[in-house]
């Protein structure tokens, strides 16, 4: 109990930090930041999965795949009403995207087929 607290305390003092920053901030400091790390993506590639096999362990241990689905749904609602304003830019980087190709998020990709296959699993399964 006490890691998955430390994990939400980290998750909340972030998003505060991110909005106190954008809000009350130079926001083109954050984005300057944001650019340092994105500069090293390979790296920040593995801190992302090193973080999605921490937090997905205390995740699967204590909830189960119909709960976290469910927040996922909330999570990416809440994600795309933020996105909503941005959506002219938005879809000229989806046509980028399609352009180009998919082919660089293939894991995550990869990542979001099995989450869906295995909650399309567990809720048509005999087996609950």
């Amino acid at each position: 109990m006490f890691a998955k607290k430390v994990l939400a305390t980290i998750f909340a003092v972030l998003i505060l930090f991110k909005l106190v920053a954008l809000l009350l901030v130079n926001p083109n400091k954050w984005l300057n930041f944001s650019g340092l790390l994105l500069a090293h993506h390979v790296i920040l590639t593995y801190v992302y999965l090193a973080l999605i096999v921490i937090t997905g362990y205390y995740i699967f241990s204590s909830l189960n795949l119909i709960d976290i689905a469910l927040v996922m749904f909330f999570t990416s609602m809440l994600t795309g009403l933020s996105l909503i304003p941005y959506s002219t830019p938005l879809f000229k980087f989806g046509e980028a995207m399609a352009t180009i190709g998919l082919s660089k998020a293939w894991l995550a990709m990869a990542i979001w087929g099995a989450l869906a296959v295995a909650v399309l699993a567990r809720v048509f399964s005999k087996l609950r």
